[in-house]
């Protein structure tokens, strides 16, 4: 698998366009169709179970499954990163998603969702929603393990 990372910048009209910041293959896997997956990616390539704070990633999907971009979207504290759907639906949109999968750690090592976390899962997935744009999962890690809100059942599998 291709693995590119991309941010977003304006150009001279003020419009945001995607800049290629990085890219790397990981053999490991050809898609992503599992949570454990996705989470075994983002501790290899991005070392996300060794953060001091918590990070936000947003990985843009085809609809295989092959990821068509990763995206750091928020960096923050030790217990807290702000994100909203705005940041991330454009992304997805830069990239042409077909679906999306939310990705961030919490630094503690507990990998149970706060109310916070539940709260902007929902949100996401309506926002998400209304544009024809599938959250296929949203996984927090900590520690050496993780929790997929598509296995907990809290999500429907959309890839």
């Amino acid at each position: 698998m291709h693995v590119c990372q991309y941010s977003v910048a304006m150009d001279e009209c003020g419009r945001n366009v995607l800049v290629k910041d990085s890219a790397s293959d990981y053999p490991c896997l050809d898609k992503l169709d599992s949570p454990d997956g996705a989470a075994q990616l983002m501790r290899d390539v991005f070392g996300l179970h060794t953060r001091a704070e918590e990070y936000v990633y947003l990985i843009c999907l085809m609809t295989s499954g092959r990821p068509i971009g990763f995206f750091e979207v928020s960096h923050g504290t030790c217990s807290t990163a702000p994100l909203g759907p705005r940041e991330i639906l454009v992304r997805a949109l830069l990239c042409g998603a077909a679906n999306i999968l939310i990705v961030h750690n919490h630094p503690s090592g507990d990998m149970t969702p706060s109310r916070a976390d539940n709260e902007m899962t929902e949100r996401m997935r309506e926002a998400a929603d209304l544009i024809g744009i599938g959250l296929c999962d949203h996984i927090i890690i900590g520690g050496w393990g993780h929790y997929s809100y598509r296995a907990a059942g809290k999500l429907d599998a959309a890839v």
